[in-house]
């Protein structure tokens, strides 16, 4: 069989789409080498030349910064504040609702991987994404917990307060650690268990959120 795809010429990409094409490529690189990887090995792995990637991206920290926009910033819904803070359903419900959608959201497992190899890189990305949490989702859900069990509402947030929900947010993280660092199964019933790990949060938020 005389000639091939790779004797064929390329198809010229606009600039938008050769930069979504690297990022992609980026997206799914770092998920399985890391954010050590090398730039020259993205490159050859996208199948574009070392310089023209430098083109688009002239460091590697403002190609990290890109996938850390797509994959994280990306996803995030402004909406699920607006669940968590939604005073005409009950409490619970709120959250369990909330917590269904971002965990069908970030159990992937790009989101996952590049979380926990940059942590064990450089930390850029889990620090920046904490610090989302931080600043926009955990205030949130531990005033609504005050205000449910009739607690002060506008005090400093509470370590103790905090770990508590870590537990239940990292508990979830945790369920992507297992299928996609450990090969293990996708839980069956990933709704139940949600829901079972909300229930078993505002069970415990009682006997730990300041009084």
């Amino acid at each position: 069989m005389t000639g091939s795809a790779a004797g064929k010429p390329r198809r010229r990409l606009s600039t938008e789409a050769r930069e979504q094409q690297i990022v992609e490529g980026a997206v799914q690189f770092f998920s399985e080498q890391g954010l050590a990887g090398q730039m020259r090995d993205l490159a050859k792995e996208i199948g574009i030349t070392h310089p023209l990637l430098y083109h688009y991206f002239p460091t590697k920290q403002a190609l990290i910064e890109r996938v850390y926009e797509e994959v994280y910033l990306g996803r995030w819904k402004r909406e699920w504040e607006q669940w968590v803070v939604d005073a005409g359903v009950p409490l619970e419900r709120r959250l369990t609702r909330f917590y269904i959608d971002y965990a069908r959201t970030i159990l992937t497992r790009d989101w996952v991987r590049i979380l926990l190899l940059s942590g064990m890189n450089d930390s850029y990305i889990p620090r920046k994404y904490l610090a989302l949490l931080k600043r926009r989702l955990f205030p949130l859900i531990i005033r609504e917990t005050r205000v449910h069990l009739g607690r002060p509402s506008s005090r400093k947030l509470d370590d103790a307060e905090l770990e508590h929900l870590w537990g239940l947010h990292g508990g979830i993280f945790y369920i992507g650690i297992r299928v996609f660092i450990y090969g293990q199964a996708f839980p069956r019933n990933l709704d139940r268990i949600i829901g079972d790990r909300v229930h078993a949060f505002m069970k415990g938020a009682g006997d730990i959120f300041v009084t």
